[in-house]
């Protein structure tokens, strides 16, 4: 029986946990090569771990953060923060020590969970005391040396927090309700069918919504784990060939990667969905993963809503290549006149700190708990979302609208490039001009490859003025390029060229 000092009034994913641990004891939770753990194993680990957290200063309604390797020991310390009654904030295992600390800084955590120590922390100096073997937290500083933990007294059902991937900008903390996760989990499971005797591949960190939602969801649906260290697309090709998984979620590099591995031997039927989601997956990538024989489930979602938002079932993805499918049960989508959706679901996030510093904040949403997601596109008349850029990434160029996403999608069409963006850069004569980085083998495809591809394919005021080829873009550890970064980069070294005599011509430059 959980101690009452480990009992909290919101319901948290450890109820969930603990509920299939008595109604299904012997039902594999989590596997890992060489091991697994039923759920009352992984109950009862998350059990004895939480009164240790207790001890060392785990307080209810108060921030926790956990930085480690994937794996039963992270699923259990995860649970046992949330039985512990802390608000858990999972990070990725592989983010630098500056960008721990920046995290730490946002949501203020009274511990810090990672692979090797226990730091009991107020704000964000860390204290170390030895894990797993506890002892007393050290005594508080005076009130004036540091600042005290932030507490979320006034969104009591918090559950957890996650950091947003920090593509367009610098990752704000987005927190959300046990409520959420559930209504999210509910409405995944209607759209694929899932079940019990599902085996997901967590091949995305539980610092990702797409891990966190996928570690809550099997719990949820008492369903199984399988757990990597660190992705590996060669191990994750054998448990694929090997019937080990039924059901993968992935980022569309990680599926680029998982092709590669598989080489064109046949799926086995074992394999019953690839979830790809994350960032948009290039039509060719697509059709060479349907080629291959991968049940590809298209989704569109974002870390503020949990996850999905829309997700096309593998039959109609592979009958509507590129389309993100109906929105799911529940959720509403609206689309304004611009084109830019917005959303109305109870898998909404709760609260918001925007940055270190900042007191949290409820989620923005208008009068009808609609949230702007700032993507636009369209909805076809059988109520297909196709999602195509993101507002306010419109390059008006001599009058001309200009979709980044539509350039990115004629230039990744050309045979040898991964990816490419896409973004404006001021331009006296014209207002912006078109810039593309690409990202491919230099020694296969140049700028006017480049623009030759896109001259056959796009009006002319679309087509790049100033191209760029570069072995790799920057990318977030998910794999999503961080388009803010790409433009701060290679913006000004691309506006400094000298002007071509037609804005439509490259630079001829490589890098």
């Amino acid at each position: 029986m959980t101690p009452p000092h480990l009992t909290r009034h919101a319901p948290t994913p450890a109820d969930d946990l603990a509920r299939r641990a008595l109604e299904h004891p012997s039902a594999t939770a989590v596997a890992w090569d060489g091991g697994s753990w039923n759920y009352r194993e992984l109950d009862a680990h998350a059990t004895a771990l939480a009164a240790r957290l207790h001890t060392l200063g785990a307080a209810r309604g108060e921030a926790a953060t956990l930085c480690a390797t994937p794996g039963p020991e992270a699923l259990a310390a995860l649970f046992a923060l949330w039985r512990a009654g802390a608000i858990a904030v999972p990070l990725h295992e592989r983010l630098a020590p500056p960008e721990v600390a920046y995290a730490r800084q946002t949501v203020r955590p009274t511990l810090h969970l990672d692979n090797s120590t226990l730091h009991a922390v107020a704000g964000t100096d860390p204290l170390t005391a030895s894990w797993p073997e506890p002892r007393p937290s050290p005594a508080p500083s005076p009130p004036d040396a540091r600042p005290p933990p932030t507490t979320y007294a006034a969104f009591p059902d918090l559950a957890a927090f996650i950091l947003t991937s920090g593509s367009s900008g610098a990752p704000k903390a987005v927190g959300f309700t046990r409520d959420a996760f559930a209504a999210s989990a509910a409405a995944v499971t209607r759209r694929l069918d899932l079940g019990p005797d599902d085996r997901w591949g967590l091949c995305l960190s539980p610092g990702h919504i797409g891990g966190l939602s996928l570690v809550v969801r099997a719990v949820m649906t008492g369903s199984s784990v399988r757990t990597w260290p660190r992705f590996d697309p060669g191990a994750l090709a054998r448990a694929v060939l090997g019937g080990e998984v039924t059901h993968l979620a992935l980022v569309p590099v990680m599926l680029r990667r998982l092709l590669a591995r598989l080489g064109g031997r046949p799926v086995p039927p074992t394999l019953r969905c690839v979830l790809v989601g994350g960032a948009a997956a290039r039509p060719a990538l697509l059709d060479e993963a349907f080629g291959a024989g991968l049940p590809l489930a298209t989704t569109w979602g974002m870390t503020e809503t949990a996850s999905q938002i829309a997700t096309a079932p593998p039959d109609l993805a592979r009958r509507h290549p590129g389309t993100a499918g109906r929105p799911l049960h529940g959720v509403e989508v609206r689309r304004d006149p611009s084109g830019t959706f917005s959303v109305r679901s109870p898998a909404l996030a709760q609260v918001v700190v925007r940055s270190p510093g900042m007191p949290p904040e409820p989620l923005a949403t208008d009068a009808d708990g609609c949230f702007a997601t700032r993507d636009f596109g369209r909805m076809d008349a059988d109520g297909l979302l196709w999602i195509e850029g993101r507002a306010g990434a419109i390059i008006v160029s001599g009058g001309l609208n200009v979709s980044p996403r539509e350039v990115e999608r004629a230039i990744e069409t050309l045979p040898d490039v991964r990816e490419a963006v896409v973004f404006g850069l001021p331009d006296g004569e014209w207002g912006e001009m078109v810039a593309a980085v690409v990202e491919g083998d230099r020694d296969a495809v140049t700028a006017g490859d480049i623009d030759r591809h896109c001259r056959e394919r796009l009006v002319r005021g679309r087509c790049p003025s100033r191209i760029l080829v570069v072995e790799r873009l920057p990318r977030t550890w998910t794999g999503k390029v961080i388009r803010a970064k790409v433009s701060e980069e290679y913006g000004p070294g691309l506006a400094a060229t000298r002007a071509p005599p037609n804005r439509n011509e490259t630079t001829g430059e490589t890098r």
